[in-house]
């Protein structure tokens, strides 16, 4: 990322609670995900730093996220094979938008940075190369405000 002018802010690492088990026996368990918050060397940057620490209980938020993997009801209008939870994409939301900023998410997928987008009344421009993904992430930002946030500890 340094070599094409971006700076690397935070690594935050999301740590599955309930983690798909390993099958073939032969390493262990993939149970986190790796998050670059990166911001162009040149750029702004917007961190709600304030918000992050009323939403941890009055204390500075930390770089690992605990939370389940996507639960069926965030599959509703269908699946995606890299879907991540609500709550993970909410709080990344939360923490670098504020109103009157506009989100792009130049992989929607199945619309989750769009629903949280629209849940935290950010606007959201959201891009895919499959129509079958665009026609789910529509059918969930349509339908935003029944969108279920799980918790991060």
């Amino acid at each position: 990322m340094p070599k094409y002018g971006f700076k690397i802010l935070n690594n935050i690492t999301w740590q599955k609670s309930n983690p798909a088990p390993n099958l073939s026996k032969r390493m262990f368990t993939h149970s986190t995900e790796t998050i670059i918050w990166a911001k162009k060397e040149s750029g702004k940057q917007f961190f709600n730093y304030d918000l992050m620490k009323e939403l941890n209980y009055s204390s500075q938020m930390k770089d690992v996220w605990t939370t389940p993997t996507i639960n069926n009801y965030e599959r509703r209008f269908g699946r995606h094979p890299t879907q991540k939870p609500l709550s993970v994409i909410d709080r990344m939301v939360k923490a670098s938008t504020d109103s009157g900023m506009i989100l792009l998410d130049p992989f929607v997928g199945s619309g989750t940075t769009a629903v949280a987008g629209a849940r935290n009344g950010i606007r959201t421009i959201g891009i895919d190369n499959s129509q079958d993904y665009l026609n789910i992430a529509i059918k969930r930002v349509s339908n935003f405000q029944e969108e279920k946030l799980g918790k991060i500890k």
